[in-house]
């Protein structure tokens, strides 16, 4: 009978049990990747887009805090299923807040005002950085004040089908705290845009992570450090004692010794008439030194005046650019697609910045943008693989510095 009884037990726990370890496998810290269809990139490690983001979606049991660039949606495409998950989030009691930015919304209303709608999600339009010449370019979101996901991937079908895009998903309520400061800052700035802003008081000591205080993370057999980096600095917009992404990125070219690889949809040291030779020169520094610099950006950068700044470059020592031109989908041109899209840094064997924020100075300092270093070989390893798989494809282009480059066509 005691047996018997014991079974009976067991039917009601080995389930919660089995729940229980699997969430206890799942890994802290994931590499992310979009791969556009009918081109060969990709790596078979890193994880796909759409089913981290439906994962983390349909696990959601209280809440879902999304700020993105803008919402683009086409019936039928990979983007449907992610719609679809978040107002059966909703549908389940799920809090949803959907925050995006205000001149994009202007192109895109139609998915955000429908969203909008729906019992348990609230969309707002944030033109606070517009009106002081940037925009709201993140693209993250936090689920269950646990489970985050930071990347170039934004809330686009094409970003899940037809533009290699990168990203990380971190599970660490530290980190998710810390990013809510952020999100709520701008919640706020979207509910309130004629308040008379005051100077925000630093982070509170138990959610701060920086360089000085990083999170540390155990990921398979390493322990790996991370800290995230934000854009623009700003005492009435970001807390004045998180990391700044400019600041971020100067110190990791800085320690460079061997080498740096940069993929980026835009590198622009010069915007109109505005020279921002800040990376630009610290890219040049480290070549002196001996690092060998690598940059691949998309073939958008073909145009003047930032392709003659990528030719500047070239010709220095210790430094190669190339650009990427990925074929036309074979169902047809697609507008602001078929393009490289990502937005990291690696330096080294030891560190990587993933990122939102092309490399130009109203990204820095007039957007808002977020990022993660991370200290890990492992997981640097996986991200310079992604690099050099596009470096080596066959739609890297050497830029030749005596060439005169047609920019490619982007809209309809």
């Amino acid at each position: 009978m005691l047996i018997a009884g014991f079974r009976r037990l067991l039917r009601f726990v080995w389930i919660p049990i089995i729940l229980t370890g699997l969430a206890l496998a799942q890994p802290p810290i994931e590499v992310v990747e979009s791969v556009p269809v009918e081109v060969d990139l990709g790596l078979p490690e890193t994880a796909r887009t759409l089913d981290v983001w439906l994962d983390m979606i349909q696990g959601a049991r209280e809440r879902i805090d999304i700020e993105i660039f803008y919402l683009s949606h086409q019936e039928g495409e990979p983007l449907d299923t992610v719609l679809h998950a978040l107002q059966e989030a909703a549908g389940r009691g799920v809090q949803i807040r959907i925050l995006a930015d205000g001149r994009f919304y202007q192109i895109y209303p139609q998915m955000l005002d429908s969203l909008d709608r729906v019992s348990n999600i609230e969309v707002r339009i944030i033109r606070w950085f517009n009106k002081r010449g940037g925009v709201q370019h993140a693209k993250y979101f936090v689920v269950d004040a646990r489970d985050v996901f930071i990347g170039s991937q934004n809330y686009d079908w094409r970003a899940l089908k037809h533009i290699h895009e990168l990203g990380l998903r971190v599970r660490n309520e530290r980190l998710a705290r810390l990013i809510l400061q952020i999100f709520d800052r701008d919640w706020f700035l979207a509910g309130n845009p004629d308040a008379a802003l005051k100077p925000l008081p630093p982070v509170a000591d138990e959610i701060l992570i920086s360089p000085q205080k990083p999170l540390q993370m155990k990921w398979k057999e390493e322990w790996v450090e991370i800290f995230p980096t934000f854009s623009p600095i700003n005492d009435t917009l970001t807390f004045p004692n998180l990391t700044h992404d400019e600041t971020a990125l100067l110190d990791l070219i800085s320690r460079a010794q061997r080498r740096i690889f940069i993929q980026l949809l835009n590198y622009e040291p010069v915007y109109g008439k505005m020279f921002y030779p800040v990376l630009d020169n610290a890219l040049r520094s480290a070549a002196a030194r001996g690092v060998q610099v690598r940059l691949l950006v998309s073939n958008w950068n073909t145009r003047k005046p930032g392709i003659d700044f990528l030719k500047s470059l070239q010709v220095v020592p210790n430094i190669e650019v190339r650009f990427t031109e990925l074929p036309e989908y074979s169902g047809g041109f697609i507008p602001f697609a078929r393009v490289e899209h990502c937005k990291f840094m690696v330096v080294d064997d030891e560190w990587v910045w993933v990122g939102t924020s092309n490399w130009a100075e109203s990204y820095f300092h007039r957007s808002r943008n977020l990022g993660l270093v991370v200290r890990s070989k492992g997981i640097v390893r996986i991200i310079a693989r992604t690099f050099l798989k596009s470096w080596n494809s066959p739609y890297a282009r050497v830029v030749d510095p005596c060439r005169e480059y047609t920019p490619p066509r982007i809209r309809e």
